[in-house]
């Protein structure tokens, strides 16, 4: 199954794939990402053969059709065609798990066919996942069980995908237990509509100030911070949360979308506010709503971090007298080197690099970590392993990369030609086939992060 696909495949026990950028910090920790769980085992819809084959579990039911006596719930929020259908096996207790809440459960499902494509007896353990982060026909069912219960439901293909699917669709068929689950950041009572009074930052985001802080001084946008942050579509679903994992995150201020930027700048530590950023800030995945988002975001700490250069005056396209290599990276030699060998294709090398996209915005910088990168110049983007090859220690040159050397253009990475001052430190042959027993894998180096 793809990553977008049924639900339960977006919570079970499984793969981790990364949705949004992982790069070290000045503290050499990963930043928050995104993830979406998939399990490795389940087959695509429609697939021929799977790779590997979960185990095979016979169902208290028969799954090709749901009984006569099956409950009927449909006019589902954001996927208001079809019906899903729900038998209660075993009654729970107490309230319903609301829209957003985090809920653990067990569950085994398979397709009308009777055969198993996925159960948490792989895992042994219950999964745990909001419910604003499951599919609409899997989530309106979980929503009307209680705490204890235990039920099996038929989840037609139109309210059992995150997103338009990419395989064959399929109904689906779940037992599901609720084990518990636990309420979400309450959602704010003007979700939808920014107040009058709000302050206006340049990009259009509003913000108003929810909680005060205690501190004094405000990030810069080099600086870097720790805060967390929920974060709803106008409709009040919410889509993300560090409160709810209760994972607080790490990232450079430039890294955030413009609006949340621009506010995180007027902020001191232990300040909330609340944020709504127009449609087309946040870079649209499977399960980001499109449209005005509402977030709150609150400051828990700030690192001051060195100052970035300035950006480029010829930032948006490479100059008239700028050299071009074979496969079409523009380059221009800002200070001359004292070395006169190149780096070979496997050498490693020291650098100090900034980089930003063609309208001046910074995207990253081993100047503002005060750390220079190590890398190996064949394991970096293709602009980078060309561009590499034409300097010598001490040299300082300006890289114009076109997006088809770049990140072309993938989700959660800068966008289009990106532009890269790099200073060669050192050059290192490469070290012999094979690590040593026990020595920890050689990094990857690649500078051109992903964009949080």
């Amino acid at each position: 199954m793809n990553g977008r696909a049924i639900v339960a495949l977006a919570v079970a026990a499984g793969v981790t794939v990364a949705v949004g950028g992982c790069q070290r910090n000045a503290d050499k920790q990963p930043e928050a990402t995104r993830t979406i769980k998939v399990n490795p085992t389940a087959p695509r819809p429609g697939s021929a053969a799977p790779p590997m084959r979960a185990p095979q579990i016979k169902p208290p039911l028969a799954v090709a059709q749901p009984p006569a006596d099956a409950e009927q719930i449909s006019g589902i929020e954001g996927a208001p065609q079809g019906t899903i259908y729900i038998k209660r096996l075993v009654a729970g207790a107490g309230a319903n798990p609301g829209r957003n809440d985090t809920v653990r459960l067990n569950f085994t499902g398979w397709r009308t066919s009777g055969e198993t494509f996925m159960s948490t007896t792989v895992r042994k353990r219950p999964v745990e996942q909001s419910l604003a982060r499951l599919a609409p026909g899997f989530a309106a069912a979980v929503a009307s069980m209680k705490k204890g219960e235990r039920a099996m439901m038929w989840i037609p293909p139109a309210l059992g995908y995150l997103g338009p699917p990419t395989d064959t669709p399929e109904t689906t068929v779940y037992e599901v237990e609720l084990v518990d689950f636990e309420a979400a950041p309450t959602t704010p009572p003007d979700v939808s509509t920014p107040p009058a009074n709000g302050a206006r930052t340049a990009s259009g985001a509003v913000h108003v100030t929810v909680k005060r802080g205690t501190g004094k001084d405000r990030p810069r946008f080099h600086d870097l911070v720790t805060m967390h942050y929920s974060a709803w579509s106008s409709s009040g679903r919410l889509f993300d949360s560090s409160e709810l994992t209760k994972q607080p995150k790490q990232t450079f201020v430039f890294r955030e979308p413009p609006g949340l930027e621009e506010v995180l700048t007027t902020m001191v530590v232990g300040e909330r506010k609340r944020v709504w950023l127009p449609a087309g800030q946040i870079e649209m995945l499977p399960t980001t709503p499109a449209g005005a988002l509402c977030y709150e975001i609150e400051l828990l700490s700030l690192r001051a971090m060195h100052a970035p250069p300035a950006v480029p005056r010829d930032v948006a396209a490479p100059p008239t007298g700028a050299q071009k290599t074979a496969q079409g990276v523009f380059y221009k030699v800002l200070h001359p080197g004292t070395g006169t060998a190149h780096p070979g294709p496997t050498d490693q090398v020291k650098v100090q690099y900034t980089g930003w996209t063609t309208d001046g915005r910074l995207f990253d910088s081993s100047i503002v970590r005060g750390e220079p990168a190590d890398l190996t110049v064949n394991r970096v983007i293709p602009g980078w392993t060309e561009g590499l090859q034409t300097m010598v220690t001490g040299e300082r040159t300006r890289f114009w990369i076109p997006v088809e050397l770049a990140n072309k253009n993938e989700p959660g990475s800068p966008k289009g030609m990106l532009v890269f001052d790099v200073e060669l430190l050192e050059i290192r042959a490469a070290p012999p086939p094979g690590p040593p027993p026990g020595a920890p894998a050689p990094p990857l180096g690649a500078p051109p992060p992903r964009a949080p």
